[in-house]
């Protein structure tokens, strides 16, 4: 997942600038504005974005199989609009495990943060615990 991350950047940032210089900045994607926009660390904003809905992620066949157990954390973007975006593994785990988290933090469902009144995207940290019963 993180080789893709620094790519994507550079096609967003890239992307910017080329609208920008043809003069059709009008035309350059939400996603794309909501990623250059400014993203508060929790300390900067007056309410924390408050989730809703934490969707599990499930186990896959091999990992169960290989008796895999542990936590998948993840850092990432709780958007001004309701999305979650710029999923980054700060630590995962093998046999599908990673994947299933990050499908599962894509699913939250959440109220922004706030900050002067107004909606704003935060960085958040998430845990997903595996565990075999």
């Amino acid at each position: 997942m993180r080789k893709y991350t620094q790519p994507l950047v550079v096609f967003v940032i890239l992307g910017l600038s080329l609208c920008e210089g043809l003069g059709h900045s009008r035309n350059v994607s939400e996603a794309t504005q909501e990623v250059a926009s400014d993203v508060h660390s929790g300390k900067d904003v007056a309410i924390k974005a408050i989730v809703a809905k934490k969707p599990k992620p499930s186990y896959t066949r091999e990992a169960r199989k290989d008796k895999i157990e542990g936590t998948v954390i993840l850092r990432c973007i709780f958007a001004s609009n309701g999305e979650v975006t710029n999923i980054q593994v700060i630590s995962g785990l093998p046999d599908g495990l990673t994947e299933r988290a990050v499908k599962a933090a894509q699913k939250i469902k959440f109220k922004p943060a706030t900050r002067d009144g107004k909606p704003v995207s935060m960085w958040m940290q998430l845990e997903y615990n595996f565990n075999l019963r």
